[in-house]
């Protein structure tokens, strides 16, 4: 049987083993008390505690990880279409600086280009815009191809002078907000559905 003491060495070892291949997934905050004695807890207990470490956010690399990994060969990718709306997708690339490819990218992903297209959360269109974003836009019919497109490529020219030219953060914001992104320390928000479609935008135009 061992001793007490070579069990407590095992049972730290174990643990050091575990906090270095492990992620973190909460903040951590340490308090040292009067007698020099540090406190750890993920739970902000009062004005004594101080943040020592912040919860990371799935960002970049990290997107497609060991539990949200996405299935490449099954996911639903969808491939780009050059040859439908070519006229309306080139002329609101050019008019607002963006990449041909990445309208493309959003529209495949967003509706597969069908222009009739509504999801169940009210967006419409082609590039699925939500009825607030396509007023901010200047977009009267979101069922009309052109209006849609230009709408839709206003908005992703925004969200692009927004977040420096990040594309990855511009998609990520194109589909959970601005705002979403901005909450999560301007990195994309680490919601399963946002890291899904800006792993498959990407896949399509190879960000």
């Amino acid at each position: 049987m061992k001793s007490p003491k070579i069990t407590m060495l095992i049972l730290i070892f174990l643990g050091l083993i575990t906090m270095i291949s492990l992620p973190a997934f909460a903040d951590v905050y340490r308090r040292t008390s009067e007698n020099d004695v540090i406190y750890l807890t993920d739970n902000n207990e009062g004005e004594n505690y101080e943040l020592l470490a912040i919860e990371p956010v799935i960002q970049d690399e990290q997107l497609i990880s060991a539990k949200q990994k996405i299935d490449i060969s099954s996911g639903g990718f969808k491939k780009l279409n050059f040859a439908i709306f070519k006229d309306e997708i080139r002329h609101a690339a050019e008019e607002n600086n963006i990449d041909i490819n990445l309208i493309h990218a959003i529209i495949s992903v967003e509706s597969d280009y069908n222009p009739k297209a509504v999801s169940s959360k009210g967006a419409v269109g082609l590039m699925q815009l939500m009825p607030a974003t396509a007023k901010r836009f200047g977009v009267v019919d979101s069922f009309n191809p052109y209006q849609n497109i230009h709408g839709g490529a206003r908005y992703l020219a925004y969200l692009l002078k927004t977040f420096n030219n990040d594309k990855r953060l511009a998609v990520a914001a194109y589909n959970s907000g601005e705002q979403s992104v901005i909450k999560y320390g301007v990195k994309i928000p680490p919601y399963r559905e946002t890291i899904t479609y800006v792993s498959r935008v990407s896949h399509l135009i190879l960000m």
